[in-house]
């Protein structure tokens, strides 16, 4: 029942896909779906639950690390859980309706006890606001982030392959940029 919702939310959209069609396609009966999960919202919830968990346990020894090489690792682990669940990934960031607070709300405990909690929250409360997480956390998602959402795009403008010998080298570079900033890295 979750494949086949995560392959008719990535395709179809949220709002497009009802019950009935996500019961015909996992070949369940629609009162399974609501047995299981008592609506579409709880099956999005779940989806958001697997795609957490998982990320918690590509994210669990970056903690140890001191602040650069968490910074490092923690990128390293987004990308690859990242790809390996692109399409969760996707429905989970574009998917769920702008008037559904609960599951907004959800998502943002998950991203930031999960992901940004894990990386590099504590490391800066001792700076007495003179480092802005506002700005510097959605700064470091938005480049990791936005790689999987615009990639489809990104290859068509650019032509780039995003194959393993690309995903190689991209942790590094965006956690040199994020680092140090993009004027250092061009001078290398």
């Amino acid at each position: 029942m979750l494949n086949a919702s995560i392959e008719l939310f990535y395709r179809k959209g949220f709002e497009a896909t009802g019950v009935r069609e996500i019961a015909k396609k996992a070949e369940v009966s629609p009162s399974m779906i609501n047995y299981y999960f008592g609506s579409k919202n709880g099956i999005l919830k779940e989806i958001m639950e697997l795609f957490f968990s998982q990320m918690e346990v590509y994210l669990s020894n970056v903690e140890e690390q001191e602040f650069e090489e968490r910074i490092r690792m923690g990128i390293k682990s987004l990308v690859y859980a990242l790809r390996k669940n692109e399409k969760m990934f996707k429905i989970i960031m574009t998917q769920i309706p702008d008037d559904n607070t609960e599951l907004i709300e959800y998502r943002a405990e998950k991203m930031k006890n999960i992901i940004l909690k894990k990386i590099f929250l504590d490391e800066f409360k001792g700076f007495n606001g003179e480092i802005k997480y506002e700005i510097i956390g959605p700064a470091l998602s938005g480049m990791i982030f936005s790689h999987f959402l615009l990639k489809d795009i990104a290859t068509q403008i650019t032509g780039a392959k995003f194959n393993d010998e690309f995903y190689e080298i991209y942790p590094d570079y965006i956690a040199d940029i994020y680092l140090y900033g993009a004027l250092k890295k061009l001078k290398k």
